[in-house]
């Protein structure tokens, strides 16, 4: 009987010292936890020049009619990565297009696994001056330039 009360004791003690342990090792566990959820940043979105492999374009086109112009080449690498819009410019010698595309980073993010690409993708400009018309596509890269002459009858 008297070791049964010994043991009964150890365990007191021993309870008595461990749970205000367990207790604080709780608390310092959902501490990291909580503080850890807001600092995980989100993802965003970042814009780039799209690498146009080739063009489709009428060589002859009517004065006052729309010069329309098919784009080809690969967006992105993964399905993060889209089609957002275009930037023209232009001068007396023709059109300057740039091919802008978006795309998602961030940490941990899942991005589909495939090419999502510009098949076919159509940008219309008025022609409304006579003559050869220069289409410069700029691409990335230094001299990265596809260049193509149209001619506007009147």
């Amino acid at each position: 009987m008297f070791q049964a009360s010994k043991k009964i004791k150890q365990h007191m003690i021993q309870s008595r010292i461990l749970h205000p342990i367990l207790i604080i090792a709780t608390i310092l566990f959902m501490g990291l936890v909580i503080s850890s959820c807001g600092k995980e940043s989100k993802p965003t979105e970042e814009e780039y020049l799209i690498r146009v492999d080739s063009i489709h374009v009428e060589d002859t086109i009517r004065k006052g009619s729309k010069i329309l112009i098919e784009f080809y080449g690969v967006i992105g690498t993964n399905g993060c990565s889209r089609f957002s819009r275009f930037i023209t410019g232009n001068d007396n010698a023709g059109y300057q297009i740039e091919v802008v595309g978006i795309r998602a980073v961030g940490p941990n993010l899942i991005c589909p696994e495939f090419l999502p690409m510009l098949n076919g993708t159509v940008l219309e400009l008025p022609a409304d001056s006579s003559g050869m018309q220069l289409l410069k596509i700029i691409n990335p890269g230094v001299n990265q330039i596809i260049r193509k002459e149209v001619f506007v009858k009147p």
